[in-house]
């Protein structure tokens, strides 16, 4: 049975979700966890913090599931949900004041071998990457982790930002050239 739900388009997981069906919306949450987890880390820089507003996303989503007017539109309104919920703990304002001399690579990054010179390059190019990110404005961070992160498309980046579709175009394209400009100095 547990193959059946995951099977399923998110549409028909929300239809059969909103007619009482719990089995349908822990598909969802199974299928969607990891994303939304992964995208309030970006947002917060804190994982602790990620994991609980994680759970209060789903929370909310399964609570308001009513509200969702067209099934298809899942992901993008999952995705306002965790955004608004980041915005409500306040996390924005720790991230806007993070510095890149307050950015160190978290503790549990794997070591680096003096023999692995391609492993260091591209650790090296993730930390770079990710002290970009935290310079960056919340709007453009969040931008880019949903286009390049989450593989979200403008129009649904800019409907999850609640902004029209140049908008949500701008802050990826100017947050990128930012970023490509802080790593290569």
């Amino acid at each position: 049975m547990g193959t059946e739900f995951s099977d399923r388009p998110d549409a028909v997981l929300v239809r059969d979700a909103k007619g009482g069906s719990p089995e349908a919306f822990n598909a969802l949450v199974r299928r969607w966890e990891r994303k939304v987890y992964s995208f309030l880390v970006y947002l917060t820089g804190r994982p602790e913090d990620a994991f609980d507003m994680c759970q209060e996303v789903f929370l909310s989503g399964y609570c308001h599931l009513g509200q969702l007017k067209d099934p298809e539109k899942f992901p993008q309104w999952l995705f306002r949900i965790a955004r608004n919920t980041a915005w409500s703990h306040g996390r924005q304002v720790h991230e806007a004041e993070t510095s890149l001399n307050d950015f160190e690579p978290a503790e549990h990054s794997s070591p680096v071998r003096v023999g692995e010179a391609g492993r260091w390059e591209q650790g090296e190019m993730k930390i770079l990457v990710e002290r970009a990110l935290a310079e960056l404005t919340l709007e453009q961070r969040e931008a880019i982790v949903l286009k390049f992160y989450q593989g979200f498309k403008l129009e649904e980046i800019a409907e999850i930002q609640g902004c029209p579709v140049s908008t949500a175009k701008t802050r990826v394209y100017a947050g990128f050239e930012r970023m490509r400009k802080l790593i290569e100095r």
